[in-house]
């Protein structure tokens, strides 16, 4: 008899709603979920264990944990900051490459 079973993770998103990402700016962080489940012959046939909801963003892949800003070495150079997200840009730049708006 051949027989083939594992646990695999399986991610889960809570919400509907997405929440505003205060890295990136956009509305595309979502809380969610990773469960592991029970396979049989690659099937997920039954959840073993729940996991604890997070956020996370679909855009830059930061949790919520991770949602504070970096130092940038531009802010230091300019102090110039983009009038859209607020984050630090070079005097250079004609567009912002935060979230992609013209300066």
């Amino acid at each position: 008899m051949f027989f083939i079973a594992g646990i695999s993770p399986k991610t889960k998103i809570i919400e509907d709603y997405p929440q505003r990402c205060t890295v990136c700016g956009l509305q595309q962080a979502f809380q969610t979920r990773i469960d592991h489940y029970l396979n049989i012959f690659f099937i997920p046939v039954m959840r073993v264990k729940k996991g604890e909801p997070f956020t996370i963003c679909e855009r830059c892949h930061r949790t919520k944990n991770e949602f504070r800003r970096e130092q940038s070495p531009y802010q230091e150079e300019t102090g110039l900051l983009c009038k859209f997200c607020g984050n630090p840009v070079h005097k250079g730049f004609f567009y912002c490459p935060y979230c992609g708006k013209k300066l």
